[in-house]
């Protein structure tokens, strides 16, 4: 059912679905988050990648067989992928103008629930965010899939998130291996 209607003085007046009336103010919301979400994540892989950097020119490559720095590399690594992530996700979300393309917005719940779990063990205060805007997602996929009467391919979905996740992954780990030619992972 997409609207409802009310007799008002012997005149049938239809009024909107409030699932279609909440679809745009939680996309204008996780926009926010996203927002949100993308400074910190930033200020976090400018200071890992720093130290990253002073501790591998100080010691002239040499730190590449130390565990410590190898760890704190692929929490660089982490770092560069959720954020090359979020800004798909931003810019799929600034691309919703109407209702019928909110099914584009289908594989960014995959990609936030993946950067979650992937930057979890490097700063674990975005968490709460990163669950806050995929449950928002998913709840505005759900609602305008009713209001439209939608079928959506889950199994499609969850391979373009794993392309797209794919993809900046190799961007990243391009970049990474530029910088410190003499890391092997």
């Amino acid at each position: 059912m997409v609207a409802s209607s009310v007799i008002v003085n012997d005149l049938v007046q239809v009024l909107p679905n409030p699932n279609a009336l909440t679809i745009t103010p939680r996309l204008e919301y996780c926009m926010y988050l996203v927002s949100k979400i993308l400074p910190t994540l930033q200020n976090e892989y400018e200071r890992v990648r720093g130290s990253n950097h002073k501790s591998y020119s100080c010691n002239e490559g040499l730190t590449t067989d130390n565990p410590e720095f190898r760890k704190q590399v692929t929490a660089e690594s982490s770092l560069a992928c959720a954020i090359g992530a979020l800004n798909l996700v931003e810019n799929k979300l600034a691309s919703v103008s109407q209702l019928s393309n909110v099914a584009e917005i289908l594989p960014l719940v995959s990609i936030i629930r993946t950067v979650n779990s992937t930057i979890y063990s490097v700063i674990p205060n975005e968490s709460g965010d990163l669950v806050e805007l995929s449950g928002i997602l998913g709840s505005i996929i759900v609602d305008s899939g009713s209001l439209v009467e939608a079928t959506f391919d889950f199994k499609q979905t969850n391979l373009e998130s794993k392309q797209i996740l794919t993809e900046v992954n190799l961007i990243v780990d391009s970049k990474i291996n530029k910088q410190y030619p003499n890391l092997n992972f």
